[in-house]
C-alpha cells in the first residue's frame, strides 16, 4: 500500500490537472517502444513500428497510450487502494501477456538525512557524489569506443569493495536520461533519448563488467 499525506495527494491532483492526459499517454508509450524496442513484441499487431517517427505517429500506439493513461488517471482517484484498482490489469499482464515486472528500490544509507525530497535534494553528500558520478560519465563520453576499459577501475571498486548491485547502474542511467528530458524539453526527441539510452546502457554494462 502506498501511504500518501493529504499534501502529497493534493500535489498529485494539481499536477495532473495541468497536463493533457491523452498526449502524455501517447508519448510515454511511444517513447517506451522507441527506447526499449524489445517491448514492441507485445504490440506486434500495431502495424508499422519500424522507426521512431513511425512509432510516434502510429494511431494504434496513441489509442493504446490513451487506454494506459486513462487507467493511470483512474488510479489517481483511488490512491489508497492502488492494489485493488489495478488487480485485474496486474492479472492480465502477468498471467496472459507475461510482462516482466521490474523492482526499483535503491538507497545510500551513509549519506545522512534522506528523509524527504527536500532533504535529499539539499544533501551536500548527495550533491558531491552526484558530481563524481557525472564527471566520470562525462569522461566516458570521450571514450565511447572503449567504455569497458574506461570504467574498469570503477567497476572493480563498486564490485569488490562497495558490493553495489549492478542493477543500480541501469537505474542511475535512466535517471540521467529523465533529468536530461526535464532540462531539454521537446529538444530531447525520441531519437535523442534512444541514442542516449544506448550510451547509459553501455556505461552500465561497462560498470557491471567485473561482476561477470
Amino acid at each position: 500500500m502506498v501511504h500518501l499525506s493529504d499534501g502529497e495527494k493534493n500535489a498529485i491532483s494539481t499536477a495532473w490537472g495541468k497536463v493533457n492526459a491523452a498526449d502524455i499517454g501517447a508519448e510515454a508509450l511511444g517513447r517506451l517502444l522507441v527506447v526499449y524496442p524489445w517491448t514492441q513484441r507485445f504490440f506486434d499487431s500495431f502495424g508499422d513500428l519500424s522507426s521512431a517517427s513511425a512509432v510516434m505517429g502510429n494511431a494504434k500506439v496513441k489509442a493504446h497510450g490513451k487506454k494506459v493513461i486513462d487507467s493511470f488517471s483512474n488510479g489517481l482517484k483511488h490512491l489508497d487502494n492502488l492494489k485493488g484498482t489495478f488487480a485485474s490489469l496486474s492479472e492480465l499482464h502477468c498471467d496472459k501477456l507475461h510482462v516482466d515486472p521490474e523492482n526499483f528500490k535503491r538507497f545510500f544509507d551513509s549519506f545522512g538525512d534522506l528523509s524527504s525530497a527536500s532533504a535529499v535534494m539539499g544533501n551536500a553528500k548527495v550533491k558531491a557524489h552526484g558530481k563524481k558520478v557525472i564527471d566520470s560519465f562525462s569522461n566516458g563520453l570521450k571514450h565511447l569506443d572503449n567504455l569497458k576499459g574506461t570504467f574498469a577501475s570503477l567497476s572493480e571498486l563498486h564490485c569488490d569493495k562497495l558490493h553495489v548491485d549492478p542493477e543500480n547502474f541501469k537505474l542511475l542511467g535512466n535517471m540521467i536520461v529523465i533529468v536530461m528530458a526535464h532540462h531539454l524539453g521537446k529538444d530531447f526527441t525520441p531519437e535523442a533519448q534512444a541514442a542516449f539510452q544506448k550510451v547509459v546502457a553501455g556505461v552500465a554494462n561497462a560498470l557491471a563488467h567485473k561482476y561477470h
